[in-house]
């Protein structure tokens, strides 16, 4: 159980809550991945068909989350992919469920349970499948159409993966190639063919033995990794029910909001709730500012829209909070595209993740005695 002193110590003075260390800042990642979701976002709105461009830039937009580790970009692009097949899996199901609670509820613990389980073996492809259980969520706000929500979201998130994939940053042609054999090769330039396979298949019985072991954590509650897991489903199930329950209105922001939040550390678990909470606060009057600019014609929205994604992703390492204020702004623009007004929309998010912000910080104070993680 953790202490409410350890909760005193998580809060930290004004000045670092909003600075944003310089050398955290990426200007050509946040380009990037602002213009993967800008461009399917632009495209719909320019055919007529603005709520197309929405759902495709949000598949878009959840997929980019994947290539923000410290990975290069190259190595990003399968775990961004892997997230655009999942969302249009999970959002096809949430759109097909939405009228049918109970049903919704099941697929969203499996899917939950199965975004934690993902994030024993990598940071980027933890936050990859993470996506999946918020794609379910948002599908239900547009029960009609499944396959094409699924299919907008599966474009989006494929496109975010193909520019990920041509972002050769750092990487030369060294090691782009297939030189797993040929490096061991040149090491092991005395081996025959028998000796090079003998040593590729005590790799891949290490490889093995090590997925083994991070699975038994993750499925095994004794230990942190399968505590996290654990948590993870049951807050996220409770706090989707609990909203439904008080019928909040687009009450699916508190599951999304406590899915987010709860880290593995308690620590982590604070700063980020309340930072998400304050971002929101702060973001959803910039969106609502935002908004505004619609009534000038769908060209300076989209510029803008384009300028606070790309903010958005720029600062996403550097700090949390500012980051939330740029998401909630943009978030709140897709919804007014969508006919939904800014003002109403951003109340009740707002309230939403309040609710599901602070139902995961308290969660965070349930933390039995854990093994390590094997």
């Amino acid at each position: 159980m953790s202490t409410y002193s350890e909760t005193f110590h998580a809060l930290r003075p004004t000045a670092k809550v909003v600075s944003v260390p310089r050398a955290q800042v990426d200007l050509r990642r946040g380009a990037r991945l602002g213009m993967g979701v800008f461009v399917p976002l632009a495209a719909g709105v320019s055919l007529g068909h603005p709520e197309y461009g929405v759902f495709a830039a949000l598949g878009a937009l959840t997929a980019g989350f994947a290539a923000t580790t410290g990975a290069r970009a190259g190595q990003h692009a399968h775990a961004v992919l892997l997230s655009g097949l999942g969302m249009a899996v999970s959002g096809f199901a949430g759109a097909a469920l939405a009228q049918k609670p109970w049903a919704l509820l099941g697929v969203l613990v499996a899917a939950t349970f199965a975004a934690g389980l993902c994030g024993v073996f990598s940071q980027r492809f933890g936050i990859a499948c993470l996506q999946w259980p918020v794609a379910l969520l948002l599908a239900t706000t547009t029960p009609a159409q499944p396959v094409q929500r699924a299919v907008l979201l599966l474009a989006g998130g494929a496109w975010q993966a193909l520019l990920t994939a041509l972002d050769r940053r750092g990487e030369s042609t060294e090691t782009n190639r297939d030189s797993d054999g040929r490096r061991h090769g040149r090491g092991l330039g005395h081996r025959d063919g028998n000796g090079a396979g003998e040593v590729r298949s005590g790799e891949y019985k290490r490889r093995l033995r090590s997925i083994g072991t991070r699975l038994r954590a993750g499925l095994d509650p004794r230990f942190q990794h399968g505590q996290h897991v654990l948590r993870l489903t049951v807050v996220t199930a409770l706090t989707h029910v609990i909203a439904v329950s008080l019928a909040v209105s687009h009450g699916y922001w508190a599951a999304v909001t406590a899915l987010l939040v709860l880290k593995p550390g308690h620590t982590a678990t604070i700063r980020r709730g309340l930072d998400r909470i304050g971002g929101t606060v702060f973001g959803v009057l910039f969106g609502v500012v935002l908004a505004s600019v619609g009534a000038l014609g769908n060209v300076p929205l989209l510029l803008v829209a384009a300028v606070t994604i790309c903010l958005a992703y720029t600062v996403f390492t550097a700090n949390y909070f500012v980051f939330c204020v740029f998401l909630t702004g943009f978030v709140v623009l897709l919804l007014d595209l969508l006919g939904q007004s800014a003002s109403e929309t951003a109340v009740s998010r707002l309230v939403a993740t309040a609710l599901g912000g602070t139902i995961a910080l308290v969660a965070s104070h349930i933390r039995p005695q854990a093994r390590p993680n094997g």
